[in-house]
């Protein structure tokens, strides 16, 4: 059995190699719609006026120290120049500070309409980054004996890197369904702390989903059921999450699975977890729970995640002859419509 102490260590130092050596992927959320900014720039101003999101993740609850990551981010859409701008603020946390990452982007997408009722939105992101890797007073596997005792008199430093990225989108949608691709990562940068060259590679994201809305009105009694996925391809790494959402006004349930069914890589099936959403609508506040449990072998150590998702939509501006969108979580599928002419009226599929 190995402790968990032990499991922690050895957690972090595989986080603080990859600084060194990156094959890791970037962050993921549970949650990939409720962090709409984040998962794709084409979701910028995807609502009916302004809009804040906040997302907390606690991954490896049962492993001290291990993975917490915070998202903050706010967009506005200016209706007379079909245009959404927003500001997000990322940071994730690996080993309680020791590998430290942090982004603040700048974000714009552009709506139009290619025939009726398909419109299409392409985005671009512009970000400022930092990477820092804290090992002052860390205590290695070589600075150890066989009894846990420290023998080593090594001494470690603290890397900070920081540099500009950018990320570009497409999304294409309907009433009833949407389909995207973002790629970010796109400037290439040398983020070694040693002499051998190390960059963040690519990542790309295709999402999109079906929504199914067996159920519509304007007293506030609508029931949809969709489908939805999120597939992400970064160097080496790749990853599927696909799921259903269950929506009767305010509340919604969510089940997703993530992983690639059949496929295995050195004999380890790629199987990583089942994802459980609870989330209510009370007003222009969403706010949702999910956790994810793990399938893995970590699965006795790790107590899956937590993640807490919060959004808040205000200066909303409602017009009659607006029709229904298919996009979630940027505005409640009810009440009167938005927009002008090339504008939904709301985008929501849960």
């Amino acid at each position: 059995m190995i402790k968990k102490e032990y499991l922690r260590l050895i957690v972090v130092l595989f986080g603080c190699l990859n600084l060194i050596h990156l094959k890791a992927q970037d962050v993921s959320f549970s949650q990939v719609y409720a962090s709409p900014l984040y998962l794709s720039p084409s979701f910028t101003g995807l609502t009916n006026g302004s809009r804040v999101s906040l997302t907390y993740r606690d991954q490896w609850p049962g492993i001290p120290n291990t993975y917490k990551t915070y998202a903050l981010a706010a967009d506005h859409y200016f209706e007379d120049y079909s245009s959404g701008v927003g500001l997000m603020f990322l940071r994730d946390d690996s080993g309680d500070g020791k590998l430290v990452r942090q982004d603040v982007s700048a974000l714009y997408a552009y709506e139009f309409e290619v025939s009726d009722g398909i419109m299409v939105r392409p985005g671009i992101q512009f970000k400022y980054s930092e990477r820092n890797l804290n090992l002052i007073n860390s205590v290695l596997p070589s600075d150890q004996s066989n009894d846990g005792s420290t023998i080593g008199g090594s001494t470690y430093g603290n890397d900070n890197y920081k540099y500009f990225d950018a990320a570009a989108s497409a999304m294409i949608y309907s009433d009833f369904f949407w389909f995207g691709l973002a790629v970010d990562n796109i400037i290439k940068h040398d983020i070694a702390v040693t002499d051998i060259e190390t960059y963040n590679p690519i990542k790309t994201s295709v999402y999109g989903g079906y929504k199914f809305n067996y159920k519509s009105g304007r007293n506030r009694t609508e029931q949809s059921l969709t489908a939805a996925f999120n597939y992400r391809l970064q160097q080496g790494f790749n990853q599927l999450d696909f799921g259903t959402y269950w929506f009767l006004n305010p509340m919604e349930l969510g089940v997703w699975y993530r992983g690639i069914p059949f496929a295995s890589e050195d004999g380890l099936n790629n199987n990583d977890g089942l994802i459980f959403i609870l989330g209510v609508n009370v007003g222009n506040v969403r706010f949702a729970y999910s956790y994810d449990f793990t399938l893995s072998e970590l699965s006795g150590y790790s107590n899956g995640a937590n993640e807490l998702s919060l959004i808040f939509r205000f200066n909303q501006v409602y017009r009659r002859k607006s029709p229904r969108g298919a996009i979630p979580c940027s505005a409640p599928g009810f009440g009167n419509a938005s927009g002008s002419k090339y504008r939904r009226r709301t985008r929501k599929i849960f």
